[in-house]
């Protein structure tokens, strides 16, 4: 009887033994030490990404003036050139045969005009003295007007062929890279020709369009005004490439459309990027990111939330330190750290800031004051 009744307190001591550890156990994860910061309200800048398309500053198509040969090729395609330099050499000899003889049409033009004035010379002295006709001397007169005539179109002529051997050297009109060059020396080219000799193109600055959305325009046309003062007021945008890199050189905003897109409703905006090292080609697409002043915002720290089903949530701490998982909605601040929650949260509340993946519903922890991660 003795034994049985040890027994039963035994078995009583460990069970009650075994109740308050697993007690105290369950005591210590509810009183897990977190990170718990404050939340308030502070202006800060949203970087939002606009898909955009890079385009040239300017392309000029290059075409012969004159008819002829191409002797020499001076550039080849891919080269960066300079505003008047030469790049195609058109045969001169047709040329220098069509300046020799508007030289002799001039000198003939010139003996032409000294007989005429002559003529009328004499005439007038012989009109003076009643021996010929008023309608005589008229006639002369025209004569020496219509050899002088001659003589200007002859001096004409020679100006244009003059002007005509300058052409026969093709130089680019713009800074900018030659394009597809389709001729090669030995080809006959005209002005009238289906194809240019090349194409410059001006990429010393590119141009970067992208769209915002019709709220988006309604939201800057309040706050600044039309859309001239709107790209005016814009702060320098970044553009993210394709491989991910973010391009060196920061833009800025040049043109905002006033007239929306007929289906979309969006507006198109053009921003201007320096390209002194010609890493941007046109026909390259990107992200443009454009700054936005945010006011009064709630700015979490990312590692503070956590996704279920593609939901957000944080951990919402009450007075009595037990947590509560709130659903929240942010936007992205691009800079790898934090969130701007645009609804869920309020200001003085207190969340959870680290090992949110740890922590259950209604489960007390022990709070330490968190500063939101910069």
């Amino acid at each position: 009887m003795k034994k049985t009744f040890f027994i039963l307190n035994l078995a009583v001591c460990l069970a009650l033994g075994l109740t308050s550890c697993k007690q105290k156990q369950q005591a210590g994860q509810a009183a897990a030490p977190r990170n718990v910061l404050e939340l308030k309200t502070e202006d800060c800048i949203l970087t939002k990404p606009y898909s955009s398309i890079l385009l040239a500053n300017g392309s000029v198509e290059v075409r012969p003036r004159v008819s002829g040969y191409i002797f020499k090729q001076h550039v080849n395609e891919g080269d960066y050139v300079k505003a008047g330099q030469l790049l195609f050499t058109i045969d001169t000899v047709q040329v220098v045969a069509e300046i020799n003889v508007a030289k002799a049409n001039v000198e003939a033009a010139k003996a032409q005009v000294e007989t005429a004035q002559l003529t009328f010379d004499t005439k007038s002295e012989l009109f003076k003295k009643d021996i010929i006709s008023a309608n005589d001397l008229q006639m002369a007169q025209n004569s020496l007007a219509s050899a002088k005539a001659t003589l200007a179109q002859c001096q004409a002529a020679l100006v244009n062929a003059r002007r005509n051997l300058e052409f026969c050297n093709v130089t680019s009109p713009i800074d900018g890279l030659v394009g597809i060059i389709p001729y090669s020396p030995g080809n006959l080219v005209s002005s009238s020709s289906a194809n240019p000799l090349t194409t410059i193109t001006d990429v010393g600055t590119m141009r970067c369009y992208f769209s915002i959305s019709e709220r988006e325009a309604l939201a800057l046309s309040r706050l600044y005004g039309s859309p001239k003062e709107i790209a005016q007021s814009l702060p320098a945008v970044e553009l993210d490439l394709v491989d991910g890199s973010r391009y060196p050189y920061k833009g800025h905003v040049v043109t905002v459309s006033g007239v929306p897109d007929g289906t979309t409703g969006a507006i198109r905006i053009r921003a201007d990027f320096p390209n002194p090292d010609m890493m941007l080609k046109s026909g390259f697409s990107g992200n443009l990111l454009m700054p936005t002043v945010v006011e009064d915002a709630i700015v979490i720290p990312q590692q503070a939330s956590f996704e279920i089903q593609s939901k957000r949530f944080v951990y919402v701490v009450s007075d009595s330190n037990t947590v509560h998982a709130a659903s929240i909605e942010v936007m992205n601040l691009n800079d790898g750290n934090n969130f701007v929650v645009t609804s869920g949260l309020k200001p003085h509340q207190r969340i959870v800031t680290d090992g949110v993946t740890f922590l259950r519903e209604g489960q007390t922890i022990a709070p330490k004051t968190s500063a939101k991660t910069e």
